[in-house]
Formats: structure tokens, sequence, C-alpha cells
């Protein structure tokens, strides 16, 4: 896979999908517990930047470089934090994302905001994002071919 918007399609993004489908429509009404709340922490953090960067990609038909990468990294991980540790910005998401949810529905029902739970312990999942890192640029490095198809530089014409 190299092409734009690719990154959600990987098996890696696609667990973490099924892993926020499965918990916050099954596990949670089972259990409701701190571990389901950390699961979903987890591969929402996962999966955010993958979603940035694919959003970038599409529109420009084209592959995004390391800056971009790098941004989609830090804006995942202080957002989180700022979500999880600043009153007004949790606030605000919560009613960003329970708009997202009411207009997903086709604007049918009462429009009311998510609850997020907000526990300082809850950045501890932030070092997953090392494994974000790590699946994109496995996914966007530059692509070389195999050992036995290279052209001894001897043997390459002028």
């Amino acid at each position: 896979m190299r092409r734009p918007g690719d990154l959600l399609l990987s098996p890696w993004a696609l667990v973490s999908v099924a892993i926020i489908l499965i918990n916050d429509h099954v596990l949670k009404d089972a259990f409701g517990n701190t571990m389901t709340g950390k699961l979903s922490d987890i591969a929402g953090v996962f999966l955010f930047p993958l979603l940035l960067l694919s959003v970038l990609e599409v529109p420009r038909r084209s592959l995004v470089g390391r800056a971009a990468i790098a941004w989609s990294i830090a804006i995942t991980g202080i957002g989180f934090a700022a979500v999880k540790m600043v009153a007004p910005v949790g606030d605000a998401y919560e009613w960003v994302i329970g708009f997202l949810r009411w207009a997903a529905a086709g604007l049918r029902g009462n429009l009311l905001p998510i609850l997020v739970v907000r526990d300082p312990s809850d950045l501890w999942v932030l070092p997953i994002l090392l494994a974000s890192y790590l699946v994109i640029r496995g996914a966007r490095a530059p692509k070389t071919a195999p050992e036995h198809e290279k052209i001894s530089p001897a043997l390459h014409p002028m």
C-alpha cells in the first residue's frame, strides 16, 4: 500500500476501528469499567494520526512527508491531553462529537454531547503514539528495490 489514504486500510487501523466499535457498543454496556475506558483511549489515540494523515492525503492525491507525520503525532498527543486535562477543551470536544453523531444520524433525535471521563491516568496511553509512528513510517518509508534487483554501479549505463 502506498496510495493516499491507504493508512486507514492497514490491518492495524482496521483492528483499531473494530476495537472501538466493539468496545463502545458492546463491552462498555456490559462492563463499563476502567479497562473499557482505557481500551477506547488506546485504540482512538493510535488511530487518530492515521486518520489525520489520510484526511490530508486524499484531497491532495499525494502522500505526506515527514513534517506532516510529526505534526499528526504531536496534534494527537497534545489534543488528547487537552481534552482530558483542560475542562473547556474537554467540554467543547464533547459537544463537537455529539454534533457529529447527531449529523451522522440524519439530524434526528436530540443533539446531546458525549461524555468524556476526565482522568489524569488516561495520559498513560500516550506512548501508543510510538506504535502509530512506526506503522505510519513503515507505510510511508521509501521503497527500495530488493538487493537482487539492484544494478551494480559498474554495470549501470552512463
